[in-house]
């Protein structure tokens, strides 16, 4: 019963990370783009902040900016401007948190 319980779950463990990756993952050498991870994650968060109404100014043009340089073979500077708009996103969504208790203190 053991064995069973044990073969279930390992099998239900495997089957729930299956999809875990990206598609930009390379199974060769164990390694995934991080351009296209830091994109994501920063295209990901300006959204939520977009629906929050609290996204900064300048995020969007970071990941468009970050897109082009990209797209013109600069990697290093593609990779780090992603890298400031993801935590642009998380600074957006730390400040929602802020914004939603401010007021007068009486």
């Amino acid at each position: 019963m053991k064995k069973l319980l044990l073969t279930t779950l390992t099998v239900f463990a495997f089957s729930a990370q299956a999809d875990y990756l990206g598609s930009s993952h390379n199974w060769n050498d164990g390694s995934s783009d991080p351009f296209k991870a830091a994109l994501a994650a920063a295209e990901s968060g300006y959204a939520a902040n977009l629906k929050a109404h609290m996204a900064w100014r300048d995020t969007g043009k970071m990941i468009k900016e970050a897109k082009k340089l990209q797209a013109s073979g600069n990697t290093a500077s593609a990779l780090a401007l992603a890298n400031k708009a993801h935590t642009q996103t998380v600074n957006a969504a730390e400040q929602t948190v802020g914004a939603s208790s401010a007021g007068p203190r009486f």
